[in-house]
């Protein structure tokens, strides 16, 4: 059976999951907000990261190896800071102990993973390409594990009618971003090195 492949340019590939990174983002924070809800709004920070990856990946698509190992580490630095920002935000939202709609956050996170999962199969053919296509891929790939995870604490919040489920997801989301930045962040680096010799 052949894998489902999306037939675009490189360039088109990246516009096309950049803005469907950055609608479910808004759709993601303005409903995490609203219902504070730590894996929403973590997972809004994973997508925020998203978008700034496969936008500046647009821009040096035709760079050569090193320009686009460098941005990537950029761009590793960038992801590493939104994961910073959801681990604040699960803080904030352990705090507050307030229990979010799992309809809310159930649904909102079905809609983002079948963004992401449409974004990952769009760019599943560049994704050994090079370091910049590779960062992108990953980036839409590790959302859909954490809209995954969305959907659970949905479900867990409704069985336990507790906030904890959520607080955990939101945890785990932000631990992805941090450590997927990590080790992009050493890939991108050892391309770098290569390049030099």
């Amino acid at each position: 059976m052949k894998k489902l492949r999306f037939n675009f340019s490189e360039m088109n590939a990246l516009i096309i999951t950049f803005a469907l990174n950055f609608l479910i983002f808004l759709v993601e924070f303005y409903y995490g907000y609203i219902e504070n809800s730590a894996a929403l709004l973590s997972d809004s920070a994973h997508n925020i990261g998203d978008a700034v990856i496969l936008g500046t990946s647009i821009f040096v698509i035709s760079s050569s190896q090193k320009v686009k190992a460098k941005v990537a580490i950029i761009k590793c630095s960038i992801w590493g800071l939104f994961g910073l920002l959801a681990l604040y935000q699960v803080y904030i939202s352990y705090m507050s102990t307030q229990i979010p709609s799992y309809e809310v956050i159930g649904w909102i996170g079905f809609l983002a993973l079948v963004v992401n999962i449409i974004s990952t199969l769009i760019l599943l053919s560049f994704k050994d390409s090079d370091v910049n296509l590779k960062s992108a891929y990953i980036c839409c790939r590790n959302d859909a594990f954490g809209n995954l995870l969305v959907i659970v604490a949905g479900f867990f919040v409704y069985r336990l009618n507790s906030w904890w489920p959520d607080i955990i997801a939101g945890l785990i989301i932000s631990f992805i971003i941090l450590i997927s930045a990590i080790k992009l962040g050493m890939e991108s680096y050892n391309v770098m090195k290569a390049e030099k010799n």
